[in-house]
């Protein structure tokens, strides 16, 4: 061999172990940062377990709003949806904290009207006999009316009325 093949094999010799070491060094940074990943996502999921604070005790509390004046809606008059004969009246009233926040609740009477006959023209028959479907009314009153309304003060909704023939 000449002297120039001899040092072509002895470079190409060299470099192999390099190349080798490299691809080690790669597949060693791989797997830590694969374990990394996996150690980190462990730590966000079992920490709050761990330390006594759950995903529901990180929420902010919603305090209860203590009802010191009502203001009366009046009734309404909705056919039930599913029945061609049957339909309920019911009389609706809102408690706030104060007179003040009756004041603004009264100005929203129309539009808190109409919430109240989209809820109860789309109520089951069952759900309005009973005192949980009833409950459960409510909820979804209160819960559309600060929502879709932004009515915060509105603690409670009260049935003045309510009748089903």
């Amino acid at each position: 061999m000449s002297d120039a093949a001899l040092a072509t094999v002895a470079a190409a010799a060299q470099a192999a172990p390099a190349k080798a070491g490299k691809g080690r060094l790669i597949v060693v940074l791989a797997v830590v940062v694969v374990l990394l990943g996996g150690l980190g996502a462990g730590a966000w999921l079992f920490a709050p377990k761990l330390f006594g604070k759950t995903a529901e005790a990180a929420k902010p509390e919603k305090k209860e709003i203590v009802v010191k004046a009502t203001v009366p809606l009046g009734a309404v008059v909705v056919n039930l949806s599913g029945e061609a004969r049957r339909y309920v009246r019911v009389g609706v009233s809102v408690g706030v904290p104060d007179a003040h926040d009756a004041k603004h609740v009264d100005e929203h009477k129309s539009q808190l009207l109409d919430l109240v006959i989209s809820v109860f023209s789309t109520a089951a028959v069952d759900t309005l006999m009973s005192e949980e479907g009833r409950t459960e009314i409510k909820e979804t009153l209160l819960g559309r009316m600060r929502e879709e309304l932004h009515l915060e003060k509105i603690g409670r909704v009260y049935f003045t009325e309510f009748v089903i023939q």
